[in-house]
């Protein structure tokens, strides 16, 4: 097996370790001077309920709602990925965020 078969095998395995959590709930746009988030709430670790938010930070509207779902548990990331598409359809460029989240020792000294 070479190096390189190696390292790929490496790295597919680290990929499948990583927690469900740590993948991307959130997402920053910037087309010029704009930057817009669109982001996934849940109510805990749960994927369901689950809220899609879509904020215009810098156009001073109002956050919006734009799809939620209480029993399907896809049904939101699948909302929020198609319109990050649209978003990069439209010229916007978007990044994964992930939002920091207390670890449960400092969610215990709260």
């Amino acid at each position: 097996m070479t190096l390189t078969t190696r390292i790929i095998q490496g790295l597919g395995i680290a990929c499948l370790c990583i927690p469900f959590s740590l993948q991307a709930d959130s997402w920053s746009c910037r087309h010029g001077d704009d930057v817009r988030e669109i982001h996934i709430e849940r109510d805990g670790d749960a994927p369901v309920p689950c809220q899609v938010i879509y904020k215009k930070l810098t156009e001073g509207e109002a956050d919006q709602t734009l799809w939620n779902a209480e029993n399907d548990p896809n049904y939101c990331e699948d909302k929020a990925r198609g319109f990050i598409e649209k978003q990069t359809g439209w010229g916007w460029t978007c990044v994964e965020t992930i939002a920091d989240k207390p670890s449960d020792a400092e969610s215990m000294q709260q």
